[in-house]
């Protein structure tokens, strides 16, 4: 056995040499630290034991889950990306592990040991209280502390559970095919480093990146797959306080002003007056180094982000002073378009409420390039890091703008209670179709099962939108015709009763025993 492992791994060492003379090498990512063991990758097997029997494989002994073989989406994909058998994202997570644990029930989790999203107990069969995201600038004294807290914790806190790798895949055993190339980093940087991830080029060689690919934007994944992203903060940084019924906030960025309401020392950090681009010192974000920020050194060595600190936090909403942050509106608009999304499921998509969400079309549905709207308006109004998709997680308020963009998403949701259907299963660009595998996250878990409303997932958000621009026409139509007919109805009230007083002084009152009454349908005529 001893003699077969060597041998597959001076194959894997052999290989490696051949191919990143002629070939394009893969890259890595996200898995449990559990998994990231010599044994692990070479049999491509994700699936740990639950506690300490090692036989308890997926918690199989308690009937939580099993090890099976995961399931990819095979239907075709189209858009820019038309490489095939390149990007290790392709058919995610296959190159790594294609065996993981499968949880029943309500079970969840990389060893079936956690609850699905909303749901709590021993067996995962207890409903768990409604969690409730209110807005930023609601949030009581405590409940703020507590929120800029637990962010502030998480960026200085390795993640239990997770590591990042630091090599491309066929790298991942290291030169001797011992030594798995992975990493520890904090639960804030893993964030950032998922974003990161989804977005990176595709690495065909020194220099030579393919950089029209990505899986978390322009194409229907953009909601879904950052809704799946800050659940997964939102649960860890209730681990890291102890406290689960935290909820994340959010920030109606909704203003229509040219001015940062939460870039203030009490919530994000004001400006720096000698360097508009820097955080206050007041604030506890200036002290915030960033990660995967330089992509193009990535590129130019072929290699990954590897949570390294690159630099400090930036923003200057200043910069930008002849931009003004979208308005409600503009939120009203985009609201009242009833497609999810419509062909070609891409940035030109036209009355696609996903692509208005985004900001590629206008908040009324048309499409005319170039246009930043809504959520990717404020990033570029915010400026510094947030302008750039693979390093704007760095900036928390990333974690409050998306919070806003998901309640968005969920309204409509609710306003259109839409079918499966409206997701297409095939022909979006890559990682966009309706049961593709969501790149990075681990275990696989698909666009579709995101696509609920918010509640089903476990919670809510206290929060008033602005009605459809269809349902305000219709209800100003409603209330027109109501006052127009009871003002029309006013008046011939009035010349009904000057007539009466009139035939009244004339002939004089009849008592009401001697009035006759006809009896007639509503709908004949008099």
């Amino acid at each position: 056995m001893t003699s077969q492992l060597q041998w597959v791994r001076w194959l894997c060492s052999a290989l490696l040499g051949y191919l990143s003379c002629c070939c394009a090498p893969q890259a890595e990512a996200q898995f449990p630290r559990v998994c990231m063991t010599v044994e692990a990758l070479l049999a491509k097997r994700c699936c740990p034991a639950l506690g300490q029997e090692p036989g308890n494989v997926c918690g199989s002994q308690q009937g939580r889950g099993s090890c099976r073989t995961v399931q990819v989406d095979t239907r075709p994909w189209r858009g820019p990306y038309t490489l095939r058998n390149v990007d290790d994202r392709e058919r995610w997570p296959l190159k790594f592990f294609n065996q993981s644990c499968h949880c029943t029930g309500n079970f969840a989790g990389y060893n079936c040991g956690d609850c699905k999203f909303g749901w709590t107990g021993p067996n995962c069969d207890g409903r768990k209280p409604l969690l409730v995201r209110k807005n930023v600038h609601a949030l009581t004294a405590a409940e703020r502390e507590q929120f800029l807290d637990a962010l502030d914790r998480a960026k200085n806190t390795t993640h239990p559970d997770y590591v990042i790798a630091t090599q491309h895949w066929l790298s991942l055993l290291g030169p001797n095919g011992t030594e798995p190339q992975v990493t520890n980093c904090t639960i804030y940087n893993y964030f950032v480093w998922l974003h990161y991830y989804s977005v990176r080029d595709t690495l065909l060689g020194p220099g030579r990146p393919f950089t029209a690919i990505d899986f978390s934007h322009q194409g229907p994944a953009f909601v879904t797959w950052h809704r799946y992203h800050l659940l997964l903060l939102e649960r860890d940084l209730q681990r890291l306080i102890g406290n689960e019924s935290f909820a994340l906030p959010y920030w109606n960025f909704a203003t229509g002003r040219n001015e940062c309401d939460v870039c203030t020392d009490q919530l994000f950090g004001a400006s720096r007056p000698e360097d508009p681009s820097l955080i206050s010192q007041n604030s506890r974000f200036s002290r915030w180094a960033i990660v995967c920020n330089r992509l193009d050194d990535y590129n130019r060595l072929v290699t990954l982000c590897n949570g390294t600190n690159e630099g400090i936090l930036r923003r200057n909403s200043q910069g930008k002073s002849s931009e003004q942050l979208p308005t409600m509106e503009d939120i009203q608009n985009c609201l009242s378009l009833q497609e999810f999304d419509n062909p070609p499921f891409f940035r030109n998509s036209n009355f696609s409420f996903r692509n208005a969400l985004e900001g590629f079309g206008k908040p009324d549905g048309t499409f005319v390039s170039p246009v930043v709207s809504l959520h990717n308006l404020v990033h570029s109004f915010l400026n510094g890091t947030s302008a750039s998709p693979h390093a704007a997680a760095n900036d928390p308020i990333f974690v409050v703008l998306h919070s806003f963009t998901d309640a968005i998403f969920d309204e409509w949701m609710k306003q259109f209670n839409p079918s499966d259907n409206a997701w297409p299963l095939e022909l979006a660009p890559i990682g966009h179709n309706r049961m593709f595998n969501m790149v990075p996250f681990f275990p696989p878990v698909t666009n579709a099962q995101l696509f609920l409303a918010a509640e089903q997932l476990g919670y809510s958000y206290a929060i008033d939108l602005p009605d459809s621009l269809e349902e305000t026409h219709a209800w100003a139509i409603m209330v027109g015709s109501t006052t127009g007919g009871a003002l029309i109805a006013l008046v011939v009230l009035i010349m009904l009763l000057a007539l009466f007083q009139h035939r009244r002084y004339k002939k004089g009152f009849e008592p009401l025993m001697n009035a006759r009454f006809n009896k007639k349908n509503y709908t004949e005529e008099a």
